[in-house]
């Protein structure tokens, strides 16, 4: 179990945090803070959108990350938790404390509300090993904005001040969101797919089946519903950030 123990460390191996995606692409700046089990990503505009809050126990690293990118908590208006894991999910009750409108899918309301990981849907064999040392427990929170499946979509503008939108796109989990900024052309997915290998130390940008899923055919297939409304830059919950050619080629040719 060396090598696994060689992977967790690179996994806990954190960069600086930088800019993502550079205004002077489609528009949209995005900075992104990489703690030890996930990105949490910043959308900087006339307001802030956070994308994200790591793991319990992250939120001082998380808020040293954010000074860095020149980004106040009193700058942030809301926050989208892309689903319910506890690697996301983590801080979010923090940031509700903070003042931060919360933004979550209503079909991850079951782990949300308990502050729990909930099952795990490896997709590999690796994954099987892997579940064993990832968190699993958070402060529970209560999201002051739902979004439902029915509801399908959340316009980010008039509570939070972003030209963007919140996607409801289960399969990750049942309540996984997907936010959509930059005129449509920038997704900020989760974790429908991750990025390279070794925790993203390698090759980040390289579209990867994500170690787990809980409808893998459901979210592969929301992937496909990106690319055809015309996404360019995917932007992941783990490496990335990933182009739409390589996630076409990943991922366009049906299930993967």
């Amino acid at each position: 179990m060396r090598w696994l123990a060689v992977l967790l460390a690179l996994a806990g191996c954190r960069p600086d945090p930088a800019m993502t995606v550079p205004r002077s692409a489609h528009g949209v700046a995005i900075g992104t803070v990489t703690l030890q089990w996930s990105n949490v990503h910043a959308v900087l505009g006339e307001h802030v959108l956070i994308v994200d809050s790591g793991a319990r126990g992250d939120f001082h690293e998380l808020t040293t990350g954010l000074r860095t990118l020149g980004v106040r908590l009193a700058d942030v208006k809301c926050a989208v938790i892309t689903h319910g894991h506890a690697d996301h999910a983590g801080t979010a009750r923090a940031m509700q404390l903070a003042g931060i409108t919360i933004i979550a899918g209503a079909a991850d309301l079951d782990r949300t509300t308990r502050g729990f990981h909930g099952p795990h849907h490896p997709t590999g064999i690796f994954s099987w090993l892997l579940k064993f040392f990832l968190p699993e427990h958070y402060t529970p929170f209560t999201a002051d904005v739902q979004v439902t499946a029915e509801m399908g979509r959340y316009d980010l503008r008039p509570v939070c001040g972003i030209d963007g939108e919140v996607i409801a796109m289960p399969g990750h989990t049942a309540g996984s969101l997907v936010v959509v900024v930059g005129g449509g052309k920038v997704a900020l997915v989760g974790d429908l797919f991750r990025g390279g290998q070794l925790a993203g130390m390698i090759h980040k940008h390289e579209p990867m089946v994500h170690f787990y899923q809980d409808d893998r055919r459901q979210a592969h297939a929301q992937i496909r519903a990106l690319l055809a409304r015309g996404v360019e830059t995917f932007v992941l919950g783990h490496g990335g950030p990933a182009s739409r050619a390589d996630v076409e080629r990943v991922f366009g040719d049906g299930e993967k």
